[in-house]
């Protein structure tokens, strides 16, 4: 029998305040870094990273769920492994090793185990499950996964492309329950991810947390709203009770595909580019845009075909598309007098919210109302900002995924190019 060495850290008496760090030594010799917060239950929410790793607000979230007869191992995984937080860095950990953590739970005599986790974390918990029930086909130990606002996507998908999914995304069996913010880019893309999931049998539960904001459970409170906050003090009962929904939740004990663990991480394309516009690659011709404009009136786009138009994307949450703006409105100060207008398609927030925004950052064009995210998904958008430049006959020429300075003499010199 394997023999699994814990040995708790002296440092902090970690343990008197409700909570400890240990450091699990397992077969492969990797040390995993457990922050253990102990309920004496016999069930276990595994809590593992995004790629952004985790902050203090964890501890509080942990404590409360506690409360519920909850134990929680939160999985320090940056600092197990070493690796500086980011988007590859979760490619790094060894899923055998979080199977290894698994069983532990099971040789200490924990009857059920969850899995919690949000962006790319989310595949590191679905891999870890799937190994795990490869291994153990007739443990059921394992009886779902919660996630907030999962990434799945494959790669870095170019603007105008269909999304390509991670193949563990459609293998899994167990039940999940997704916890998606309003203010998330997976907000418009929710049932897409569901249908996903549900393609290996995996009942979906999708709890939409409307007015709040991506991350709200590991931001630091200056960050948050007062919605947010009290979003996040009812965090660790929406926890206990998507447990429960789990654990009456009756799936398949049969997996249906073999899955390769090998070789699964791909690196990802370098995100830096120069400040130009690519040739659109997607389907060019007239897809369509109708949407009501901020004050009253509406926009079509088919009655602006003898002007070229640029169509950006956005939310007052999204760090990188408020960085934009003031470029775009350099922009359409540089075509003043040019068949030339611009048009700023807000993604499902409140127009009061959008308004105070615009106190702040005033800007000389229009925006569109996106409240149920259909021109999202009609567009293929599924980054924010997202950017498009159509042509005087309505056809896609170029277009731009990510913040861009559209005053930029390279940018400018395409539009004007359009404009002949």
């Amino acid at each position: 029998m394997k023999i699994f060495l814990i040995t708790a850290l002296l440092l902090i008496n970690f343990q008197a305040i409700g909570y400890q760090k240990i450091e699990l030594e397992i077969p492969s010799g990797t040390t995993l870094s457990i922050t253990q917060f102990e309920a004496e239950g016999k069930k276990l929410l595994i809590w593992l990273p995004s790629e952004h790793g985790f902050s203090p607000q964890l501890i509080s979230t942990a404590l409360d769920v506690n409360l519920h007869d909850i134990d929680v191992w939160a999985a320090n995984l940056h600092e197990t492994y070493m690796v500086p937080v980011g988007r590859q860095s979760l490619n790094e950990v060894e899923v055998g090793d979080l199977v290894s953590l698994v069983r532990r739970a099971h040789q200490i005599g924990f009857q059920e185990v969850y899995f919690l986790s949000s962006g790319r974390g989310a595949q590191l918990a679905l891999k870890t499950a799937y190994l795990w029930q490869q291994k153990n086909p007739d443990n059921n130990l394992i009886k779902g996964m919660m996630f907030f606002s999962p990434h799945l996507i494959k790669g870095r998908t170019e603007i105008g492309e269909k999304a390509e999914f991670v193949e563990i995304s459609k293998l899994s069996n167990l039940p999940i329950y997704i916890f998606q913010e309003q203010y998330s880019t997976k907000y418009a893309r929710i049932k897409e991810i569901s249908q996903q999931l549900q393609q290996g049998g995996s009942p979906t539960y999708i709890e939409l947390l409307k007015g709040i904001r991506g991350g709200f459970y590991m931001r630091p409170d200056e960050d948050l709203t007062l919605q947010d906050i009290e979003m996040r003090n009812q965090l660790p009962a929406k926890l206990a009770r998507a447990v429960r929904l789990l654990s009456r939740t009756s799936v398949s004990s049969i997996l249906s595909t073999e899955y390769s663990f090998e070789n699964n991480s791909q690196p990802q394309k370098s995100t830096y580019r120069t400040p130009q516009l690519y040739d659109y690659k997607g389907v060019k011709n007239h897809i369509n845009l109708d949407l009501p404009v901020m004050g009253g009136s509406r926009f079509k786009l088919s009655d602006y075909q003898d002007k070229v138009v640029l169509i950006n994307f956005w939310a007052t949450w999204c760090t990188p598309c408020v960085e934009e703006i003031p470029s775009l409105s350099r922009l359409q100060s540089k075509m003043t007098g040019k068949p030339f207008k611009i048009v700023a398609i807000n993604i499902g927030e409140p127009e009061a919210v959008i308004e105070d925004f615009l106190k702040k950052v005033p800007v000389d064009f229009d925006i569109l109302l996106d409240s149920d995210g259909s021109a999202v998904r009609n567009w293929k958008v599924y980054a924010y900002p997202s950017n498009f430049i159509i042509d005087k006959s309505g056809v896609i020429q170029y277009a731009y995924r990510g913040a861009l300075e559209w005053d930029a003499e390279p940018v400018v010199q395409k539009i004007n190019g359009l404009l002949n």
